[in-house]
């Protein structure tokens, strides 16, 4: 055998024991690639590119090693085309973090009932707006009568509408973004980019003050990171909806870091207005941008600015004077729910020592909104044709049209002391709002009314911590806060000649002080199971009645306090995770609708007002549970039970008619809610999620015993992932039900005008498809 036909041989035998083998490396948890793991064999060595795929030139069968932080070690004998899937070195490595508390605590760890929706949860649901999640949360409810939720309830506590007159911009439920203060302003609900969201039930006014006597939400986006990052998504569907959103991450140089997220989402609202002849009379066309940008010049030190301006040019048009279920309307006013905000936060936080952190949080934002709408409904043809009212033979036309303009500045301030266990810590908020109305306003009396509230809250709170035992664990919260109102207001009327007419104006002060704590005692049975106990007191501020003929002792009205007594149980398994919690509560110095008179022996001086004549209660429990059932399926599901008591309350409507209150269940507080959901993921990318949600009767309003119907809603979603781009098919509300979202009962109907129910209804059902890409 000559030389050549040697060497020839030698390298046919080479080739056949060292061949360049192919694989992609994935995570097990969420089918992701993975980028940058490392992989050995001997002294050679790879990684991943940034599609979680590697070329190795090693000999089939070679034992491989891979590795990556926060994973386990995998070793798997190399064959070409080989798929790698690693496992979290933890299942809690999908640990979560609460971080709306005075420190970063895990979910597991936090002795309160927290919902967490994380942002693989919210990818899954395909959802643009924090409305369409709100059925996974137990106990938590929303009021129709704008465009998007902007006026939340839970466990049966909070505001159901905040019109002209309707008090001061106080309300028992908190709404905070990226450390700004939205509440009442919940429309601020986008969430493309969101790390996650945590929804804190129960008082938390020891943390959050008079916002939170009923709980918190709080809505956290993805900060920037080190990593460039650039992604797209667009979406159609029916109803004519349309959206484009981004998200671009840079280095801007060393610790250093910018993300900027872009929003817009268009669709028409469901609604036909057969007045005016159009479909986007109801629309929602939403803009939304945030930027936020890192500073980290050194172990000890680290700054995070967020800035974040929307622009809502959504329509209001949702009720007809005939309750159709077909969603035609026939206003012929243009309706209009429109917020604009502008708003910033700025996060330092310094380690003095290694004992002392200080944490500084600064937020500004200014908002205008504008709620506008036909008062009654129809145009003069609708009157006419349908219960014969003929302007020409009555001698007036029956057209109500009301507007309220809004523009609110909001400032806040707060310093954090973290002394090993010890935070202590300062808060200072000032409030400016001016409103302008014209319409219906004061049950009639005014026309059109200004006002104005110049709010300024001051606080200090502290926190400690102390471990009993290994086991056992105490924390303590409480926290002092003074709140001071001046409102001035004027308006105008008619007189009986229909002639314009100055109302009295009103100027008045209030200063109140009001005191919430939390304790609670935490027993860590296992790594994976812990118990909890705690007493809490939350409060909401007082306010100023802003109609104009109210006597100086009927003006203002009182902080209100809930006393609860919650116990609760966390699990975490490998397949599984679960969390309980039973509350029981005691409302004192209700805020509540009542009546007096005025001015003695005059029986016109009737008022409704709002006073401190009510008690209450509330108990239940809400359950939530995470259960993986297969590498590729699991299941999520929740459940809240809530029994709610308004005590019997009398006032009187007119001199000797006494009129009660109250001896019933609250408003907006739904007996149970609950839902669940399957989720299906496989290694060749093909996704799907199938959630029902369900929510029990409730009364509409304290004014009146009308209940809404119980129902059921079903959305769907399946798609497939190709290396960097994903494509999602949805639908939800797929059953088409047809639910009411809010109800009125009064008289509207000519001539009688007899007092009967009017409902709004939430979305019908709505098909799309959307599609993400990374680059």
């Amino acid at each position: 055998m000559n030389y050549k036909t040697c060497l020839t041989l030698l390298v046919l035998f080479s080739t056949n024991l060292i061949a360049q083998i192919t694989g992609t490396v994935k995570d097990k948890s969420n089918g992701e690639p993975m980028e940058g793991v490392n992989i050995n064999a001997g002294e050679k060595g790879t990684a991943t590119n940034e599609f979680g795929e590697f070329n190795f030139d090693v000999t089939n069968g070679t034992e491989l090693e891979f590795s990556h932080i926060g994973y386990k070690t995998k070793i798997q004998n190399a064959e070409n085309g080989m798929l790698v899937k690693m496992i979290p070195s933890v299942i809690e490595s999908k640990e979560i973090i609460v971080h709306a508390g005075l420190t970063d605590e895990s979910l597991q760890k936090v002795a309160a009932s927290v919902s967490v929706i994380t942002a693989d949860r919210i990818r899954e649901s395909v959802a643009g707006h924090f409305q369409t999640l709100t059925d996974q949360i137990p106990n938590l409810n929303w009021a129709g009568g704008t465009s998007r939720p902007r006026y939340f309830q839970i466990r049966g506590i909070g505001e159901r509408s905040h019109y002209f007159g309707e008090g001061a911009p106080n309300f028992s439920v908190g709404f905070v973004l990226d450390d700004m203060d939205l509440s009442g302003l919940g429309m601020v609900g986008q969430l493309y980019d969101l790390k996650q969201i945590e929804v804190f039930k129960g008082p938390q006014s020891s943390v959050y003050g008079s916002n939170a006597i009923a709980g918190l939400i709080s809505l956290r986006s993805a900060n920037p990171t080190d990593e460039f990052e650039l992604k797209a998504s667009s979406s159609v569907g029916s109803d004519n909806h349309y959206g484009l959103r981004s998200v671009v991450n840079l280095k801007l140089m060393k610790n250093i870091n910018l993300r900027m997220t872009n929003v817009y989402h268009y669709s028409d609202g469901f609604r036909h207005n057969v007045s005016r002849e159009v479909t986007d009379s109801n629309k929602r066309e939403e803009a939304f941008s945030r930027m936020k940008l890192s500073y980290n010049p050194s172990n000890r030190l680290s700054i995070l600015a967020t800035v974040i301006y929307t622009e809502l040019e959504n329509g209001y048009d949702a009720w007809a004077p005939d309750n159709n279920t077909d969603f035609k309307t026939y206003s012929n006013d243009k309706g209009e729910d429109s917020q604009r905000t502008y708003g910033y936060s700025l996060r330092a936080n310094f380690e003095a020592s290694k004992n002392l952190n200080i944490t500084s949080v600064t937020s500004f934002t200014v908002t205008d909104l504008v709620h506008a709408y036909d008062g009654d409904w129809a145009d003069s043809i609708f009157w006419h044709d349908n219960h014969g009212f003929d302007p020409a033979v009555e001698g007036w036309f029956y057209e109500f049209y009301d507007k309220n303009e809004r523009n609110r500045a909001n400032l806040t301030q707060e310093i954090r002391l973290s002394l090993s266990s010890v935070i202590l810590g300062g808060y200072y908020k000032h409030l400016k709002e001016q409103d302008e109305a014209t319409g219906y306003l004061f049950g009639g009396v005014a026309t059109d009314a200004n006002s104005h509230f110049d709010f300024i809250a001051t606080a200090v709170y502290a926190q400690f911590g102390l471990n009993i035992s290994s086991r056992l664990k105490l924390n303590a919260n409480f926290r002092f806060e003074n709140n001071t109102y001046d409102y001035t207001g004027t308006s105008q009327g008619v007189d009986d000649n229909w002639e314009g007419m100055a109302l009295p104006p009103v100027w008045f002060q209030t200063d109140t002080s009001m005191m919430g704590y939390r304790t609670s005692l935490q027993y860590v049975m296992d790594k994976s199971t812990s118990f909890y106990g705690s007493l809490s007191q939350g409060y909401k501020s007082g306010g100023v009645n802003q109609q104009p003929y109210l006597s100086n002792e009927s003006r203002p009205y009182g902080p209100e306090t809930l006393q609860n007594v919650e116990v609760g149980l966390k699990r975490q398994t490998q397949k599984y995770r679960t969390q309980f919690s039973a509350f029981h509560g005691l409302r004192k110095d209700q805020q509540v609708s009542v009546s007096s008179q005025q001015v003695e022996g005059d029986p016109n001086s009737f008022l409704y007002y709002t006073g401190n004549a009510g008690s209450g209660t509330i108990q239940g429990f809400e359950w939530e549970h995470i259960l993986d059932i297969s590498p590729n399926l699991n299941c999520d599901a929740s459940l809240g039970y809530l029994k709610t008591w308004v005590d019997k309350f009398i006032y009187f409507a007119s001199e000797g008619v006494e009129m009660s209150g109250g001896d019933r269940e609250a408003a907006m507080s739904p007996i149970i809610t609950g839902s669940i959901r399957l989720n299906y993921s496989n290694d060749s990318g093909i996704f799907g999620s199938v959630r029902t949600s369900y929510k029990s009767g409730y009364f509409y309003s304290d004014s009146h015993d009308q209940k809404s119907k119980p129902y059921f809603l079903l959305n769907l979603t399946v798609g497939k992932s190709f290396r960097n781009t994903t494509i999602k098919f949805w639908g939800r509300n797929i059953l088409d039900e047809r639910y009411a979202i809010r109800g009125f009962y009064f008289g509207l109907i000519p001539p009688e005008y007899e007092d009967q129910l009017w409902l709004s209804y939430g979305d019908p059902s709505q098909f799309g498809m959307t599609l993400d890409y990374k680059f």
